[in-house]
């Protein structure tokens, strides 16, 4: 039969053959149902896709990496791993978003457009989420899922629309463009030569130069009251001066580490655009020095010094590697260019990295002396171990056993923020509220942040006085003191003015400028004994030929070192060239009068807070009444087990007020009844906080007594808040160890940024055993919020931490606290509050979602929880039991567990064999053995349960020894696939089958019906 366009075509036919003109309704008839068709919209719909997949994703991540070229440079990326990264920004989310319309293209061509004007609202909802993202999370969401709406919805009913997301498509193409084509870009990933192609002679030099160039060290923080290198504080730095050349008029070439270090070390002045690379810088201290040094050369953020030259470069590392660490430090970077400000607050921060955002410091071990540079930059910021790299270093110092000298240099990442650093040596947890009180490197105009954090730096820049004198001690072991240039400095300093900038300059000269801008400079020249100071001032851009002529450098071969300019200005990254003033003085002063001021006459910055005067003073002096606010510390079981043996002390105190109205209140922080520190509350995710450093004196080993108090107006009174403990621990803290048997031994509790040393380990024992116990009473397996109880029984009323883990993986960790009637009728008043609530389905984790995957997990695997009691060292399994036989649709059977399983009924057979091969009885005891296997996994059954009359009555022990099924299917792994045991209530085994079910519990999530003696197979 023909379709009705012949049918059509015969009409129009005259019998002459000529063919009529069809009418107009007709032609816009025929010309919309072609128009109409969906399944046309699929191709020009990938392009579109394509085209804002580009805008959403890879062009926030372009204009970041066009900013900041020297990203490849620092992490040893060349042009093949930027082709590579466009390529996977291009290809991966065209393909993840088409998905849907190419699957439904083929399944359902009628819901082709459909299927792609989704993706294509979901991607047009991202780019204006970024738009947005400055407003609060509603607002943004809001805004986002409009534009989704209205995208899907234009795309299917207008043509124009559809034709504009097709020109869309150009920008698949034109945004890696601009990214491959930037020339700050290309000469970042462009790989170093094989060869130094630069004709270099020997300059004569044949001292010795050891040069340590810290990280963000302000002159400042060096100084006296009266202007002189700080002796008490700074005994190393001091002692190095007393036979040195001290220039307290030292200038920084520039502002960022990647402008003043070429400066420093190419003799050229600071020039934006330029990278810290050698083909950018060829001739250099490293390649100068090469025809006569030996170089042994670290530098974590720059690549100036040629591998070939270099003897402690190593291999690079494997590009599986550098990809994967790329595409983390990407997404993470991305997420907080695309999420509302609530949320980025959540995500890692990119601020005191250059990488390796988003990995955990939890499992950091000692850096492999193998590790190249810039994989040491990474893990020493990262991985809270810096000092590592330094005394690494340090080792490697030796006298060369040939005549030609050593040329040591080492830009060292301290005293660079993170700020975790005591004078001791000893460190302490980065703050979990990150560093409150600024944005974008911006401090807030309130006064206490940047005093609370100035305080952390100033502890640890005496830290780096301490690495200082073992590097001065190393040096006069091996011999190379006396004969050596040796020059500590800095690249740059910081500044901690409310309001300011913390590093980035401004046009305008401030004392923010100056604070940047001065910084530490003492070289000692080869045999030098006698003190110098040398007042004029020194810009840094003149370092490298400076050292040369102290090293003996031929006065032939320094013309083009000279030339380097004497006037002090410096660089800023994004400021341009700023003229410095000779005279400093009334900056000196303004600045030393306030470090005089916050360190007090003790000249110890453990001292600084808003209350220094309260500082030390017993609570017994104060008049002491209980406030009706709360605070919860966070960790606040590290007090209980210090051990002054271990690197790193419990000194950081985080608090969350759980009262309004506080902000304006001071807070002093009381250490085994001492006031330890005095801070003021700042807000941070719409919570109330505190963060104060305690002295590491006032520790003792063991149990240490913390208490927060608000300070009354007159100073003498102090009001103490209530501690609670919050009902949610931190997702992640908790692991379960296992012995060699293979059996959960111990509950290991880490802080979220800590290692081993502050690792809190609960003993698992027996429930019943040593008092704890407890059980999970889950109304229907599967539930999202599962209650339960816990008590201890040797301690009546105690709180006790609940932890829930699926499989290996903790789901949800919190306290008891809920009112339990029935089990205070069993056990006592006393444990009246011994109920919890597990919910599953946790809101704040919004980077874990719950969803359908975790949820089946739960019905097929169910919650393993414990009981913790802190103070004991305990820990031990909650129980759980099985619930009647429940009939569903279509008469499927289920059985459900009060810790979250759902198992379906099913009969042996096929995958699933057993049966029970044993039924009788002896001496008034029933007796029953068999065996149970998933043949397909080759795996025994996880329990035995045997039902009466629908109802649970008894679990028999598993694993018992089966050669017999091993032999014969000829597989060793089913040797142990037994059961046995006894019978409650001695049932006649005749009459067995009538009133009792047998059921094989697989972990893979079912109850498998065994065949008993007498019985009939079941068939479902």
């Amino acid at each position: 039969m023909p379709d009705s366009h012949e049918a059509q075509d015969g009409r129009d036919r005259q019998g002459d053959g000529r063919k009529l003109r069809p009418s107009s309704a007709a032609d816009r008839a025929a010309s919309k149902g072609r128009e109409a068709r969906p399944t046309d919209s699929l191709p020009s719909g990938v392009l579109a896709i394509a085209g804002l997949s580009s805008l959403a994703f890879a062009q926030p991540i372009y204009d970041l990496l066009r900013r900041s070229p020297e990203f490849f440079a620092i992490r040893d990326l060349y042009m093949g791993d930027l082709l590579a990264l466009v390529a996977a920004l291009l290809v991966g989310p065209t393909l993840t978003f088409s998905a849907p319309g190419i699957v439904v293209r083929f399944l359902r061509p009628s819901w082709t457009r459909w299927a792609v004007a989704v993706p294509i609202g979901l991607l047009a909802a991202l780019i204006a989420l970024q738009a947005v993202n400055g407003l609060a999370a509603a607002g943004a969401l809001g805004v986002a899922l409009l534009v989704c709406l209205g995208a899907s919805w234009a795309h299917v009913r207008l043509k124009g629309v559809r034709s504009f997301g097709l020109l869309l498509s150009g920008a698949a193409v034109v945004v890696p463009a601009l990214l491959i084509l930037d020339g700050d870009v290309r000469r970042s990933a462009t790989a170093p030569k094989p060869t130094v192609e630069i004709d270099v002679s020997d300059t004569g030099a044949r001292a010795p130069i050891v040069l340590v160039i810290f990280d963000e060290w302000s002159l400042t923080s060096i100084l006296d009251r009266n202007g002189k290198i700080d002796r008490e504080r700074l005994p190393n730095l001091a002692g190095l001066a007393d036979q040195a050349t001290w220039y307290p008029n030292a200038t920084a070439a520039a502002d960022t580490t990647e402008l003043a270090l070429p400066a420093m070390l190419a003799g050229s002045p600071a020039k934006q655009g330029r990278l810290p690379v050698a083909s950018e810088y060829p001739v250099n201290m490293f390649t100068v020095l090469a025809p006569s040094h030996d170089v042994f050369a670290l530098e974590p953020i720059t690549a100036l010094c040629p591998p070939e030259v270099n003897l402690l470069t190593a291999e690079r590392p494997a590009a599986g590697d550098r990809f994967g660490l790329l595409a983390s430090d990407l997404s993470i970077a991305w997420l907080r260019l695309t999420l509302p400000a609530p949320w980025r607050e959540r995500l890692p921060a990119v601020t005191d990295t250059w990488s390796g955002f988003g990995q955990s410091r939890r499992n950091a071990g000692p850096l492999p002396e193998t590790a190249q540079p810039v994989q040491r930059a990474m893990f020493l910021l990262r991985n809270s171990d810096r000092a590592h790299d330094f005394r690494t270093f340090v080792e490697a110092i030796q006298a060369p056993p040939s005549s030609r000298p050593g040329f040591f240099f080492l830009h060292s990442l301290l005293p660079h923020s993170p700020w975790e650093y005591l004078p001791s040596g000893r460190r302490y947890p980065r703050p979990r509220s990150g560093v409150h009180g600024m944005n974008r490197s911006a401090w807030a105009d309130d006064v206490w942040p940047p005093l609370h954090h100035r305080k952390r730096y100033l502890l640890q820049v005496e830290f780096v006085d301490l690495l200082i004198g073992e590097l001065l001690d190393h040096l006069r072991s091996v011999g190379l003191f006396e004969r050596s240039v040796v020059a500590i400095m800095a690249d740059h300093g910081t500044a901690f003015r409310p309001g300011r900038q913390r590093r980035l300059l401004t046009d305008a000269i401030s004392g923010q400028t100056l604070d940047v801008a001065a910084v530490p400079l003492v070289i000692k020249a080869p045999f030098q004994e006698r003190p110098t100071v040398v007042d004029e001032t020194f810009p840094l851009g003149r370092l490298a030929g400076h050292l040369l002529e102290l090293s003996g450098a031929s006065p032939n071969s320094l013309g083009r070192w000279e030339s380097a300019s004497s006037e002090p200005l410096i660089v800023g990254k994004y400021a341009g060239e700023i003229h410095l003033p000779a005279d400093r003085e009334s900056w000196r002063l303004e600045a030393l009068t306030e470090q005089a001021r916050l360190l007090g006459e003790a000249n110890d910055a453990r001292t600084i807070g808003v209350r220094p005067d309260l500082h030390g003073l017993p609570l017994t002096q104060f008049s002491v009444r209980n406030s009706e606010a709360e605070i919860s510390i966070e960790n606040s079981w590290v007090w209980n087990h210090v051990d002054s043996t271990l690197p790193q002390v419990p000194v950081l105190l985080e608090g969350i007020l759980l009262s309004e109205n506080l902000l304006d209140r001071d807070v002093a922080a009381a250490l085994n009844g001492q006031i330890a520190a005095t801070v003021r509350p700042h807000l941070r995710s719409d919570q109330v906080r505190i963060t104060a450093l305690l002295p590491e004196s006032q520790l003792v080993d063991g149990l240490n007594q913390v208490d927060v108090f608000l300070i009354g107006a007159a100073g003498t009174e102090l009001e103490q808040l209530t501690k609670v403990e919050k009902n949610r621990a931190a997702p992640g803290a908790f692991e379960i160890v296992r012995g060699e048997d293979g059996r959960p031994s111990v509950l290991l509790r880490r802080p979220a940024d800590g290692g081993d040393a502050f690792a809190e380990r609960a003993r698992i024992v027996a429930r019943g055993k040593a008092g704890l116990t407890g059980f999970l009473n889950g109304s229907d397996g599967g539930a999202s919020r599962l209650p339960g109880w816990a008590v201890d029984l040797q301690s009546p009323g105690d709180t006790l931490e609940i932890v829930a883990f699926l499989g290996d993986r903790q789901v949800w960790a919190g306290t008891t606290g809920l009112d339990r009637p029935d089990v205070a009728e069993r056990y006592g008043h006393a444990y009246q509050a011994a109920g919890f609530m597990a919910a599953l389905a946790p809101a704040d984790r919004p980077w874990r979602p719950f969803g359908r995957g975790t949820s089946r997990s739960i019905k097929r695997e169910g919650i393993v929880a414990y009981a913790l009691s802190r103070h004991r060292g305990l820990a031990t399994r909650l129980g759980f039991s099985y619930r009647p036989i429940a009939r569903k649709r279509w008469g499927r059977e289920e059985i459900a567990v009060n810790d979250g399983r759902n198992l379906p009924i099913t009969p042996a057979g096929g995958r699933f064999g057993g049966h029970v091969d044993v039924l009788t009885k002896a001496d008034r005891r029933t007796l029953i053995e068999g065996w149970a296997a998933d043949l397909e996994r080759r795996e025994g059954a996880r329990q035995i349960v045997i039902y009466r009359d629908g109802e649970f009555l008894a679990t028999v022990p598993a694993g018992k020894a089966r050669v017999d099924v091993a032999q014969h299917h000829e597989d060793e792994r089913l040797a142990t696939v037994g059961f046995s045991g006894r019978v409650p209530g001695a049932p006649d085994p005749a009459n067995f089958s009538k009133r009792y079910r047998v059921f094989a519990i697989m972990l893979h999530g079912v109850a498998v019906e065994l065949p008993t003696p007498g019985s009939t197979p079941v068939r479902r």
